[in-house]
């Protein structure tokens, strides 16, 4: 038996929430369909366990900060290094914090977080981080705005661990199931998953994912890219569906991550680079956002079905 906090259902979708785990919507089903759009966990255990590989949940700061520190505006910020392995602070700590239920109907959710200086991970400004679900037959949109209550500039970096099932429904199987995300290059990365200053594209891998034609069956993927779109898909072209994914142009840059032999992939929409106050350029080159004291920021996703042609 799994908690759910919030249901919502409208427009022919359902969508269940956790509010103690950063508001993630853990589960979108599709009515019409028979649609599981989001991997969902098989118990409480499950979803306690594979807390970030369920659902979508929210990262903040997204993927790997190198030694868990870096420099803005002339202080130093300090992450723990939870990533032993590699050094790294890795992924924040929101998708395992409890979010307040702000207000709730049948079609829209708002799930709200606030935060003291210091209270986050050692982050030292005071923030409010608020998620909006608005449910209706176009689908399911968020809305994740991050209000600024300090006095100075706030770095903010955001992305989503959004992990979707292959294949998305019963009457089906992998073999029929591709990506398409629009990707320019690859950034490569070194044994640690930090970015390296190296990198390629216009591979047949790129062609691919660009077309829509990359395969999802019993494949491994593990690529950060810089994006060149908005929308990603993952299209069963047996039954002429697709799940789309849709994200503003604040989200610079696609995670793809892939076990070889599981059923579901990872699509991240990520802000920024990886660690990116340690590369070549400055942050704010590489997505970086900054949030002037007072000020706030509100950035979109949405998720849908849809049907594709022939």
């Amino acid at each position: 038996m799994i908690k759910t906090d919030v249901t919502l259902c409208s427009g022919g979708y359902r969508a269940e929430f956790r509010s103690d785990m950063g508001g993630n919507c853990y589960r979108l089903f599709h009515i019409p369909t028979g649609s599981e759009i989001f991997r969902i966990p098989k118990d409480e255990e499950h979803l306690l366990r594979e807390v970030y590989l369920l659902g979508n949940p929210i990262l903040f700061p997204p993927n790997r900060i190198r030694g868990g520190e870096f420099e803005f505006r002339g202080a130093t910020y300090r992450f723990p290094v939870n990533e032993p392995s590699t050094g790294c602070h890795i992924h924040g700590a929101l998708y395992k914090t409890r979010f307040e239920i702000a207000e709730k109907r049948d079609d829209y959710v708002r799930f709200e977080y606030s935060a003291e200086a210091g209270e986050y991970l050692s982050f030292p400004h005071e923030f409010k981080l608020v998620r909006e679900y608005t449910l209706d037959e176009s689908g399911l949109l968020e809305a994740v705005t991050v209000h600024n209550i300090s006095q100075r500039d706030m770095p903010f970096m955001l992305a989503f661990h959004t992990t979707f099932n292959v294949p998305f429904a019963e009457d089906t199987c992998a073999d029929n199931c591709y990506m398409q995300v629009k990707v320019g290059r690859e950034h490569i990365r070194d044994e640690k998953y930090l970015p390296t200053l190296e990198y390629v594209g216009g591979r047949a891998r790129e062609t691919a994912l660009n077309e829509g034609g990359y395969p999802l069956a019993n494949g491994a993927l593990s690529a950060f890219y810089e994006s060149l779109g908005s929308t990603s898909l993952v299209i069963d072209k047996k039954r002429g569906l697709a799940i789309s994914y849709e994200a503003t142009e604040d989200y610079k840059y696609r995670m793809l991550w892939q076990k070889a032999g599981t059923d579901f992939v990872v699509i991240e929409p990520q802000t920024c680079a990886i660690d990116c106050f340690h590369l070549e350029a400055p942050a704010e080159q590489k997505g970086l956002i900054v949030i002037p004291a007072g000020e706030k920021k509100t950035l979109k996703t949405k998720f849908a079905i849809t049907k594709i042609s022939e």
